[in-house]
């Protein structure tokens, strides 16, 4: 029986480094952030940006996924921070929603950010982005 144990938690850490967690799975800290703004018709220059915590000093956030409410207001979102900016498109220009995985870091006292554009600014709408992903130690390796 202890043969069939060592087999299975070997292909178990196997599986874990295959999908990009570390062997030590128990390490992650989760993390998960939102931010909303009631209305995005008061954004200036057409831009919303909603701020995120800071990544507390010594972790590093690894961001594996964003949501977003973006109703009729925007087809795009930009996660910025860590002087990176990434693009998040709609999956369908007719969807007000936005799922997507992505992998994205951010180094201790960095403060993610969202950035929407809202060119029409006759709909207001509520914006509402949510970050996904872990912390780790920042000597902790990827």
């Amino acid at each position: 029986m202890k043969f069939h144990s060592m087999i299975i938690g070997a292909f178990g850490a196997l599986a874990m480094q295959f999908y990009g967690l570390p062997a030590d799975a128990q390490a992650l800290e989760p993390y998960q952030a939102m931010a909303a703004i009631g209305n995005s018709t008061t954004c200036p220059n057409r831009q919303c940006i909603l701020e995120f915590p800071p990544v507390p000093a010594g972790k590093r956030l690894v961001l594996t996924s964003v949501s977003a409410q973006l109703g009729p207001a925007a087809d795009q979102l930009v996660l910025e921070g860590n002087g990176v900016s990434y693009f998040v498109p709609l999956s369908h220009p007719d969807l007000g929603y936005l799922s997507a995985p992505v992998t994205l870091y951010f180094d201790a006292m960095t403060k993610p950010t969202a950035r929407i554009f809202a060119p029409n600014l006759t709909q207001a709408t509520s914006l509402i982005v949510t970050l996904v992903g872990h912390l780790l130690d920042r000597e902790q390796p990827e």
